[in-house]
């Protein structure tokens, strides 16, 4: 199976909207021809992961927090 990575703008704008990478691998595989991203691809993930967006807040954090609650509750 042999691949091949080409720039984004290589393909047209109907493919590109789906994609969140600059550069995609493009291959064939049992008579399909698949395009995936090549790094990148979960950028726009993680600005856009939970209501704390910014990064200020781990998880680890956020669970100590809701343990704190949980005990408060009881």
């Amino acid at each position: 199976m042999e691949s091949v990575i080409i720039d984004k703008c290589a393909l047209p704008e109907l493919i590109t909207s789906y994609i969140h990478s600059e550069k995609v691998r493009l291959f064939e595989e049992n008579g399909n021809v698949i395009l995936s991203p090549v790094g990148g691809e979960y950028s726009i993930l993680e600005k856009s992961f939970g209501l704390f967006s910014d990064g200020k807040l781990s998880v680890e954090r956020f669970m100590e927090n809701k343990k704190r609650e949980k005990a408060l509750e009881i």
